[in-house]
């Protein structure tokens, strides 16, 4: 028996109908390549399309999705707010469940707590888009540094003698005196 080679795909949309026909455990294997996230979300900058894989599972009327992805974005430093290009990993693993029988083409009853971005739609299309979206928020750093040299933020570059206020100036005194 041979194994099937990944399909690879464009998009975060998946028709997954012939895998709902399918018996349970069945599933399939997606590569995702060049997939442009550029409109996703206007607080995200995203500086390189997402890539990984993808593996669909059937399981009963839900389709456990399971996924490794990786996209690089930019955000700012913690200390100076500069730019910074920060790699993330996206490891998803969602169940979407169907909102219409595959076989008699009726709608299924749904628990009241279910997320929407996790239904599988009329036209059985699964849309990882918005699960993606979350992803990509949860999996950011809390802090983010341009720099890995113990003087981050100190940059006096940014500000001349005329911009500081007088009143810190005992502070920044103490600082300049505990960095040197």
């Amino acid at each position: 028996m041979f194994k099937k080679e990944p399909e690879i795909l464009h998009s975060l949309q998946f028709n997954v109908a012939q895998l709902l026909k399918d018996n349970s455990g069945s599933n399939r294997t997606y590569l995702l390549e060049n997939i442009d996230l550029s409109n996703l979300d206007d607080a995200l900058i995203l500086l390189s399309p997402l890539s990984g894989t993808i593996k669909l599972v059937k399981t009963g009327h839900d389709i456990l999705v399971m996924g490794n992805m990786k996209t690089v974005i930019e955000l700012p430093c913690t200390r100076c707010l500069e730019p910074v290009n920060i790699p993330l990993i996206l490891e998803i693993e969602e169940i979407f469940t169907s909102s219409v029988d595959i076989v008699s083409d009726t709608t299924l009853a749904l628990a009241m707590d279910i997320d929407e971005a996790t239904l599988i739609d009329e036209q059985h299309m699964l849309d990882l888009t918005e699960i993606v979206r979350q992803n990509l928020y949860l999996c950011q750093p809390t802090q983010v540094f341009c720099e890995a040299d113990s003087q981050i933020g100190y940059r006096p570059q940014f500000r001349t003698e005329d911009e500081i206020d007088s009143r810190w100036a005992k502070l920044l005194a103490l600082r300049d005196d505990f960095l040197t």
